[in-house]
């Protein structure tokens, strides 16, 4: 059985600067992706798409992808600006059009259920194992939805805030909405975000958080193919309008479509800003030590 997982790795870390996915962060120059594409590969996980960009495509593939080979199925699809026709665009856009429209770059390889993740998180281990086995459960190839969540407290940065979805779930772990939180910092001991008004809004740390990490069936593609058609309708002029996951995911939740939420314990890590590297640095030598990764990630002997 295939298992795939699809990795949105074309965006360039604004705040951060440079290709987050080449930024070594392991003993041996071992990146977040790294650790991530060994969890997978652990978990069961046969197959990998990677979304990425023609721009640094070669860089991609020498530096990154490479150390895949032979450990699983890999393809490339492409996401771009000029994806979307001349005359539906602003010219002088330069940012991308968003994680939902990444995840769209997919759709002509994926006939199967699949997880979705950032390349530039790392989810752990045990969120790698509630994605495979929940994927494992689906018989019906239709409408099987689900988001591994992680809880706030597990996803704040060390330094610096950050932009979180907050998840609303009613009572049957169904989700209702995810609303993004920016600048979520934790002050005085709790986290908390400026309204609108510039005003201070204590968050619950137990809220459940998407991370970006989802199982889908392929019947996704066509309302998201049809959303992001009345996306650009009216916001291909935008230089900033982005079309995001959670955003669809809103949009098909209001229609009456179900996502399923599965809490993860894991605690994230990530390169938000370049305070964060040694942080992320100090954590990965801890589970080194620990003996839940190797010193070196890619020997045979390790797999």
């Amino acid at each position: 059985m295939t298992t795939t997982l699809v990795v949105l790795a074309a965006t360039m870390g604004n705040k951060y600067g440079g290709l987050k996915q080449l930024e070594g962060i392991g003993s041996n120059g071992e990146t977040i992706l790294d650790y991530s594409m060994y969890d997978a590969v652990k978990t069961g996980f046969n197959k990998v798409i990677f979304v990425i960009s023609k721009y640094f495509e070669q860089e991609f593939k020498e530096k990154v992808s490479t150390k895949y080979e032979g450990l699983v199925e890999i393809e490339y699809v492409f996401q771009e600006v000029e994806s979307v026709q001349d005359e539906l665009r602003n010219s002088k856009r330069s940012l991308l059009w968003g994680s939902a429209h990444a995840m769209l770059m997919a759709q002509n390889v994926v006939h199967e259920p699949f997880g979705v993740i950032n390349a530039v998180n790392f989810y752990q281990r045990e969120s790698f194992e509630l994605l495979y086995s929940n994927l494992q459960k689906i018989r019906d190839t239709r409408k099987n939805y689900f988001l591994i969540s992680f809880r706030l407290a597990n996803v704040l940065a060390e330094t610096g805030g950050v932009t979180r979805g907050i998840c609303e779930v009613n009572e049957s772990n169904e989700l209702i909405s995810i609303i993004d939180r920016v600048g979520i910092e934790k002050v005085g001991g709790e986290p908390m975000y400026l309204n609108e008004y510039n005003k201070g809004v204590e968050l619950d740390e137990n809220s459940f958080v998407s991370m970006n990490m989802w199982g889908f069936t392929p019947d996704i593609f066509e309302p998201m193919s049809q959303s992001f058609d009345s996306f650009i309708i009216k916001n291909g002029m935008d230089m900033k309008a982005h079309f995001s996951i959670p955003e669809f995911i809103n949009s098909i939740i209001q229609k009456g479509l179900k996502v399923n939420v599965i809490e993860t314990p894991a605690k994230w890590m990530g390169l938000v800003s370049p305070d964060d590297r040694s942080q992320v640095i100090l954590r990965i030598n801890e589970l080194i030590r620990k003996g839940i990764y190797p010193n070196k990630l890619f020997e045979i002997s390790n797999l």
